[in-house]
């Protein structure tokens, strides 16, 4: 390419809030009315993460859960009532986030029982632990199946949900019980997530080998969500422990290695971060091995992070999920109308894991009288950490003649969550000015 501009952008190491990724929000430690506490009630100092932080002693966040439960949505058979559902993901865009998104079978409280004519067919509870009708005997995988595929057809693609969870059997569906239904259950039950969850990025509990082997022989692009992380001993006086033993051994034994390639690894906390500091637990040998595992969210319950550990988990944010730097940016600044405009980037990803939503790389040209939208075909999901990233395209222009400044962003398309933040200098309304073109 000759007669070129050359610029290399000037890295930040700021903290960046994007869609699906980071600390789960919470809502409640945002400009909260007197005084902080911890989860154990003890009053705690405030503290900000930045200087323009929404949120009291926790990280801003760009992406929450949503949790929703089959009677409420299903409380006559046959009958959906996905408005629920609805309000709640409008809450989560009024927030600016993304949602994880579950919906549970059943749990453990009254109130979280199977759907009332459900219970009418199984007036019985049976002897099956973590199981409220009975696995071999009732209408349960038939039921939930038919739910889950119709929920599927009313919310694949939705823009605000960044994951679903895959939940079969158990309390809050967290796969207590599977090892009690026949293996034909388990993959119906299964089938009816992937035959119907086509676009939106879907995550498996890594709970038992049975359920994970169907997920994998079925689809490879399936993530995976644990919910111990930072345990470092609290079950069984340090014989044994889910950072130690759990993950480490059968993230390998179910095969979920390569999981993070093409789908989300979520975590939730076990207990509270403020346990973990209670206990002496190393903060950045946790963090260290979520990252190995590719960690892009991460649940804390909603609860404080001790301040202490305030620059542990800043330097944990800015390689948890997807971080996008453009290093070098080359351009034919001078283009005459009706020809192309060549664009080579050399791009850098600097987190752990890729961005799992096709948002789409525009390149701006502005001026005080016109706009244009140049459409990359580039599809950013194969942008994978610890790789040189080149991306090269010709944009054909047919807008009016005159002096433009060359914008990048990547655009979401919801105005509350606004474009997925680069980590460079330099950000104006939702783009990135990366120097001047004149159109002839």
């Amino acid at each position: 390419m000759s007669d070129t501009y050359v610029i290399y952008p000037k890295i930040s190491d700021a903290l960046l809030e994007n869609p699906g990724i980071g600390f789960i929000a919470a809502p409640g430690l945002m400009e909260p009315e007197g005084q902080i506490c911890d989860n154990r009630s003890n009053p705690v100092e405030k503290y900000r993460f930045t200087d323009n932080s929404r949120t009291w002693n926790h990280p801003d966040s760009r992406i929450t859960y949503c949790g929703v439960r089959w009677r409420d949505l299903e409380a006559e058979k046959g009958r959906y009532r996905w408005d629920i559902l609805e309000k709640k993901l409008e809450e989560s865009k009024a927030l600016g986030c993304t949602a994880i998104v579950r919906c549970s079978p059943y749990a453990l409280a009254e109130e979280d029982d199977i759907p009332d004519w459900f219970r009418r067919e199984c007036p019985e509870e049976p002897d099956f632990p973590f199981w409220r009708v009975d696995p071999l005997h009732s209408s349960y995988v038939k039921y939930w199946s038919r739910f889950i595929a119709e929920f599927a057809g009313h919310f694949d693609g939705h823009p605000v949900i960044s994951s679903v969870d895959m939940a079969l059997v158990g309390a809050w569906g967290e796969g207590g019980g599977t090892e009690f239904l026949e293996e034909e259950s388990i993959r119906q039950i299964i089938a009816a997530y992937i035959d119907n969850f086509k676009i939106t990025p879907l995550q498996a509990l890594l709970h038992d080998p049975k359920s994970v082997k169907i997920i994998r022989e079925r689809r490879e692009n399936i993530g995976f969500r644990v919910d111990c992380l930072g345990d470092m001993g609290g079950f069984h006086q340090e014989e044994w422990s889910h950072m130690l033993d759990f993950y480490p051994e059968n993230i390998c034994n179910f095969g979920m290695e390569e999981a993070w390639k093409k789908a989300p690894v979520v975590f939730e906390a076990c207990w509270h971060m403020n346990d973990w500091y209670l206990q002496g637990w190393d903060i950045d040998y946790i963090i260290e091995e979520s990252l190995k595992w590719h960690i892009s969210s991460f649940n804390s319950k909603g609860t404080t992070v001790p301040e202490a550990w305030k620059e542990n988990v800043k330097r944990w944010l800015n390689k948890m999920g997807y971080r996008f730097e453009i290093r070098k940016l080359t351009y034919n600044p001078v283009v005459k109308k009706g020809e192309v405009l060549q664009i080579r980037g050399l791009w850098a990803n600097t987190g752990v894991a890729p961005i799992y939503h096709r948002y789409p790389l525009v390149v701006r040209l502005k001026n005080e009288k016109e706009i244009l939208r140049l459409t990359s075909k580039t599809d950013i999901r194969n942008w994978l950490p610890d790789m040189d990233i080149l991306w090269e395209e010709e944009f054909g222009l047919e807008g009016k003649a005159g002096e433009y400044s060359l914008e990048i962003g990547i655009e979401t398309g919801i105005p509350e969550l606004g474009n997925i933040k680069l980590a460079i200098e330099g950000l104006k309304d939702g783009y990135y000015c990366l120097g001047k073109i004149i159109v002839e």
